[in-house]
């Protein structure tokens, strides 16, 4: 009886807790952060703005390559610079995404009051969380390609 207990706990417990999936690789932080210390004004203001423009969608990686592509900035750059800079744009979206769920986290306790019109906080908690799993997959296979030219993609962003 003492070992079924646990197992009981467990099996009526397991529909409460949010799972993610796939974590950002610690690589693709890594990235992340050199990149933005060295990358010029203008190329940081664009992710953060496409960033911003993909908050609470799901993003597909080829479309967003393919903005990229169309992208004043980054007229005539090679495939692996806008590769590069597309996974930045995921790893800022994910970057967006973990503010949020720490606001509504934050914000859960003082909203009490049913709003009609308001999306339910477990909802929204469950949509972030499912984006940035699927965010992290394809940061995770982006990272494989670019990982051994990291160094001089960052140089080519300067």
């Amino acid at each position: 009886m003492k070992k079924f207990l646990p197992f009981l706990f467990l099996a009526f417990s397991f529909d409460g807790f949010a799972q993610v999936n796939f974590s950002m690789p610690p690589e693709a932080n890594t990235f992340y952060n050199k990149a933005m210390l060295k990358i010029k004004p203008v190329l940081k203001n664009m992710i953060v703005k496409n960033a911003q423009n993909l908050k609470g969608r799901r993003v597909n990686t080829d479309s967003l390559f393919t903005q990229m592509e169309k992208e004043p900035v980054l007229k005539n750059s090679s495939k692996e610079i806008l590769q590069a800079v597309t996974v930045l744009i995921m790893i800022q979206i994910s970057k967006n995404a973990d503010a949020d769920l720490k606001n509504l986290v934050v914000n859960m306790g003082k909203n009490k009051v049913a709003n009609e019109t308001a999306e339910n906080p477990e909802n929204q908690v469950a949509s972030i969380l499912a984006n940035k799993s699927e965010i992290a997959e394809s940061v995770s296979i982006a990272m494989k390609t670019i990982s051994p030219d990291q160094e001089v993609l960052l140089g080519n962003l300067k």
